[in-house]
């Protein structure tokens, strides 16, 4: 099952794929999560981020979350392929565009669109202590179905140890009601 990479339209927004004029957008909210302590980005720089854009360019597995009245990317929405059926889908908006809905609207219409296309489940993981992300999940109509102890680690302390995180695991199936 895959899914194609087209352009959804939302109310506000479009999703599509990313472009190369994209790359001053991607780098500010991107830069953003340098040290965030629930995203894997550090180290962000002008220079290495580039290769964050080239990695999205031609992926039919990442969305540039583009707000339509102005063309201005905001963020990126990730919907990759999983078995049996599954998507699993991640998101980062720009934290100056947070708080306005447009993290709850974009999910939401890559979660339709991927029923449309034959998926059966689509998943989500996020950090037990990010509440603002698992209560969008939520949102999205998403249910809690796992908590897990220590499974992920982004970064690596002072002594080069892996700093562990518990984590959520979030989905909704394709006949769950509410959607």
């Amino acid at each position: 099952m895959k899914m194609n990479m087209r352009e959804i339209r939302t109310k506000r927004l479009l999703l599509r794929p990313f472009r190369e004029s994209d790359y001053d957008d991607l780098f500010e909210f991107l830069s953003q999560l340098a040290d965030d302590e629930f995203e894997g980005y550090p180290g962000i720089t002008w220079e290495n981020g580039r290769e964050h854009l080239k990695y999205r360019l031609g992926s039919e597995e990442f969305y540039a979350i583009e707000l339509t009245e102005s063309g201005k990317v905001i963020g990126s929405i990730y919907c990759g392929n999983r078995d049996f059926g599954a998507k699993e889908i991640g998101y980062i908006v720009n934290k100056r565009y947070q708080r306005q809905g447009y993290a709850a609207e974009a999910p939401s219409a890559v979660i339709a669109q991927a029923f449309r296309e034959g998926a059966h489940r689509v998943y989500a993981e996020c950090d037990l202590r990010n509440v603002p992300s698992w209560k969008l999940l939520k949102k999205v109509g998403m249910k809690r179905e796992a908590y897990f102890r220590q499974n992920i680690w982004f970064r690596r302390d002072e002594n080069d140890a892996s700093v562990w995180k518990d984590t959520l695991i979030y989905a909704i199936l394709e006949n769950d009601k509410g959607r």
